[in-house]
């Protein structure tokens, strides 16, 4: 029989524990660690992070619900070559397509039972990534991967966190297929490489699933972690297109919630100085 691909839950080697066995995970030995001061930016609007500091929750939603539609899914070429390895095994063609089907209702499962957090991975800030997260209504959390994995205490549905950069790929062209399903969200399409993404993922694996029970009804639409405010945020960023004014109000906003770190306006797009006296 053609055997189909797991998630990545078993066996889990807990290189972080904390509070209510919260345990993140590197996503492969393939690769290095990433390292502690890594820069880490999440663009959002007012209202999340309103969100984040009433509920001191990182909120991370269900990978069906994110825009691209191939949130865990293997690219064309990467599935052909699957389809062809089994033809060349001597499967018979109504095996291969009881496989595969099976193969696809087991993602589509976990798509909904399967949660991400976002976040970009440059050293400074980015003027794409402001037009198209928040240029005129949003701010920018700075922090570190140290900050982040330290920042966080326990979740709800989740208790194991699998972290890692993405790896973007020609989803056309590369035959290449993940090992299991938690491996195929941390590889996204190469058009989505501008935004150099640093991401979390965890499976719900909380409750007893019936795994012919496709229904997402009653699933959880976000997890959540549990999240210390003042370890995560090294600074916030106010969007350059917004007025000075508003800088004042989140500082007041933040002072309301005890938040105790630097804010500031980018200064992306201010302009040079007409004359110098750096003489």
């Amino acid at each position: 029989m053609v055997m189909t691909m797991s998630v990545t839950i078993e066996s889990l080697s807990m290189t972080d524990k904390r509070a209510n066995t919260f345990a993140l995970q590197h996503y492969t030995k393939e690769t290095p660690e990433p390292p502690d001061d890594l820069v880490l930016w999440r663009y959002l609007d007012f209202p999340k992070f309103l969100d984040l500091l009433t509920t001191r929750t990182l909120k991370m939603p269900r990978a069906s619900s994110m825009d691209d539609g191939y949130e865990g899914m293997l690219g064309e070429a990467a599935v052909d070559a699957r389809l062809k390895s089994w033809k060349l095994m001597g499967e018979p063609s109504y095996l291969r397509q009881v496989s595969w089907n099976k193969e696809l209702r087991a993602t589509s499962f976990w798509r909904d039972r399967t949660y991400v957090s976002c976040w970009n991975s440059f050293p400074t800030e980015n003027a794409g990534l402001w037009r198209i997260y928040g240029d005129d209504k949003g701010l920018a959390i700075k922090t570190t991967w140290k900050r982040l994995k330290e920042s966080f205490t326990a979740g709800d549905c989740v208790d194991r966190v699998f972290y890692g950069n993405i790896e973007y790929k020609n989803f056309a062209t590369d035959t290449v297929a993940s090992d299991t399903f938690t491996d195929q969200y941390f590889s996204k399409r190469v058009e989505f490489a501008h935004e150099n993404e640093f991401r979390l993922v965890a499976h719900d694996i909380s409750r007893d699933h019936s795994y012919t029970d496709t229904d997402p009804t009653g699933l959880p639409k976000f997890a959540t972690i549990d999240c210390d405010l003042d370890a995560l945020i090294e600074e916030l960023i106010i969007s350059p297109r917004l007025g000075a004014w508003v800088t004042k109000s989140v500082e007041a906003t933040c002072q309301v919630f005890n938040g105790d770190w630097r804010i500031r306006q980018s200064k992306l797009y201010e302009a040079p100085e007409k004359s110098s006296t750096k003489f």
